[in-house]
């Protein structure tokens, strides 16, 4: 071995500014073998090993520099800065309160001290130390960053993006910085420009597992679920530890169906960040979607241990006990839906109704919040709002059910989204109606029929002699389940096959072109004008076969029969394994055996209809 001077020591220095790692570390540890008691260049060789991510090395050579010199501040920041990437967040922060003691305005352990702080939640304290390192270092551009990913975190997405460009116009190579400035410009809805920024920063570091995951999470939002796929796949093979690519690689599996799978990456994800709510809420959803019940409620009751107030453990955890027939603690769990993106709160004067005794006297606003089917399913409630002696119930929904919902006589008045409104004294989404009457799957109001055919149709179907059938086959294409619960037309075939049964479309959207190619079928979608025209023809045939869809809903609403037709993971109202609904009395369930299994389903009917 060499020996090392201090010019070649110096320029091991330079290598390693300069990313030449394996020259930089020969050196080093030449140099450490013979001055095996110089704390700095343990510190050096253990700051090098965790760029080239031979980890476990890196801790013990960091550890070896404190041991030579337990008051090392650059030590104790490298330190904590490893064990900030292992999850060890705690201890990270020990060692960067240790640099700061010893060196009290050191401004790189201040913003990585300030980084923890942010990612336990204390947007304060993260916000104040950032501020305090870039004070201390004006050019610092981590401070920079680090301060735009607290203001991020605190939805101030215009301050986020000043402080990540401050941080790039100082260091325009620091990649963090530029990736974060596309996932904050994707949050504040600049999404084109956001992904032309996460793609150049992919460009400029292909090796770098943190661009790909940016890059996937702008295409996920987007609804671009297999180019996110790709994305995340690759981060995953660039550095299989990465638990936040992982969870977010299993989040697209999932939207993709491919469960099993899914299930596996987060496992790998929970290995990294076991304290990961959003991982454990996650992985409870594609555990539920796979009817595994037990695991799913354990995940989410994980998720909410981590985080009490975790609104996507709460809803995961509420749909699995309602899906179970625990409908006390779902419903409980379902009003945390107002906490999702996905769910808007509206604005009133009046207060929401929160208990039956603020009924008496009172006008109360009803309001739809989401599909069709779910408000006919759930204004069955008004009935039992009558008991309680309103003044007036107000009704606000979507213009296809405004006819259908006016022709309900305990309805003074029926308005749609956007209109001018009448004063109230208290308002409600339909959704909640089932937990404020505190409902249990034995006292579910399931007397029908609660609606009526309010519409004269024009279409007479009395002289059909065979058994008149009302086919759907397909939802909504932008129902996020609409893959799982739609069914290829071509599927139906053995139906027509039934000599006694006549089939009629009441199929809408871009899949009423299928039916010209199928003589079997009627097509009547010119007469579904909205939903009281499509109950007036609902009421001239002799039963619904359907898949999961507002026509199911319907037809159980006016006591007709209907078979409807459900995937193996079936949304919660349906339950599981049972072949009746508490809902409706007329309505049979045909359920998949195995996800994906549509041609069994349809067998089965084709064996009912033929008995």
């Amino acid at each position: 071995m060499a020996t090392v001077s201090q010019t070649d020591f110096n320029q091991a220095l330079l290598d390693h500014q300069a990313g030449r790692l394996a020259e930089a570390e020969a050196v080093y540890r030449n140099f450490a073998t013979q001055t095996p008691d110089n704390a700095d260049v343990w510190h050096l060789l253990g700051a090098l090993c965790q760029q080239k991510g031979a980890i476990s090395e890196a801790q013990q050579y960091l550890d070896r520099a404190l041991e030579l010199n337990p008051d090392f501040p650059e030590a104790l920041n490298t330190r904590g800065i490893l064990l900030k990437d292992l999850g060890q967040l705690a201890d990270a922060e020990s060692d960067f309160r240790a640099a700061l003691g010893l060196v009290p305005d050191f401004p790189q352990a201040l913003t990585n001290l300030a980084e923890i702080r942010r990612l336990i939640g204390d947007f304060d304290e993260a916000t104040k130390l950032n501020k305090q390192a870039i004070a201390s270092a004006p050019d610092l551009a981590s401070a920079h960053n680090n301060l735009g990913a607290t203001l991020r975190d605190l939805s101030d997405f215009e301050a986020a993006i000043t402080a990540f460009k401050q941080a790039l116009s100082l260091d325009p190579n620091l990649v963090d910085a530029e990736i974060n400035l596309a996932a904050t410009l994707n949050l504040a809805g600049h999404a084109a420009e956001a992904l032309i920024l996460a793609q150049k920063a992919v460009e400029k570091a292909p090796d770098y597992a943190p661009t790909h995951n940016a890059l996937g999470l702008i295409y996920f939002d987007s609804g671009m679920i297999e180019e996110a796929s790709a994305c995340f796949e690759k981060a995953c093979h660039l550095d299989s530890d990465y638990g936040e690519a992982q969870g977010n690689f299993a989040n697209c599996l999932a939207r993709l169906n491919q469960l099993e799978d899914a299930i596996d990456h987060y496992d790998i994800a929970l290995r990294t960040e076991p304290d990961n709510a959003d991982i454990w809420a996650n992985k409870a959803a594609a555990l539920q979607a796979q009817n595994i019940l037990i695991d799913a409620l354990e995940a989410a009751e994980t998720a909410l241990q981590l985080s009490p107030d975790h609104a996507d453990g709460h809803w995961n955890r509420g749909i699995a006990r309602l899906i179970s027939g625990d409908f006390t603690g779902g419903l409980a769990d379902y009003e945390w839906r107002w906490r999702l993106p996905e769910f808007k709160t509206r604005q009133f004067n009046a207060p929401q109704l929160a208990t039956l005794g603020e009924i008496d006297g009172k006008t109360v606003l009803i309001h739809s919040e989401q599909g069709y089917g779910d408000t006919i399913q759930f204004v069955r409630y008004v009935h039992l709002l009558v008991d309680h002696n309103p003044q007036k119930i107000l009704l606000e929904t979507h213009e296809p059910l405004k006819p259908l919902m006016a022709a309900m006589p305990a309805i003074s008045q029926v308005y749609l989204r956007g209109e001018s409104l009448p004063p109230f004294d208290a308002h409600i989404p339909i959704m909640s109606l089932p937990h404020l009457f505190d409902t249990t799957l034995e006292t579910i109001p399931a007397k029908t029929p609660y609606l009526t055919a309010a519409a004269a149709c024009t279409l007479d179907l009395s002289s059909e002699t065979k058994l008149r059938i009302g086919l759907v086959w397909a939802g909504r294409p932008s129902h996020k389940n609409d893959r799982n619960r739609s069914i290829p037309i071509e599927t139906l075939a053995p139906l027509y096959e039934v000599e006694k049964a006549a089939f009629y479309s009441l199929q809408l959207g871009k899949n009423t072109t299928d039916i010209a190619s199928i003589p079997a079928i009627t097509d009547l979608s010119t007469y579904l004008t909205d939903f009281a025209a499509t109950a007036a023809i609902i009421e001239q045939l002799d039963l619904i076969i359907t898949v999961d869809t507002a026509v199911a809903h319907l037809a159980g609403a006016l006591a007709k029969k209907c078979w409807l037709l459900l995937p193996f993971a079936p949304d919660w109202r349906w339950l599981l394994e049972r072949n009746d609904s508490p809902w409706y009395a007329s309505i049979k369930l045909f359920r998949q055996s195995e996800p994906g299994d549509w041609p069994a389903v349809i067998k089965a009917v084709v064996q009912e209809l033929e008995n």
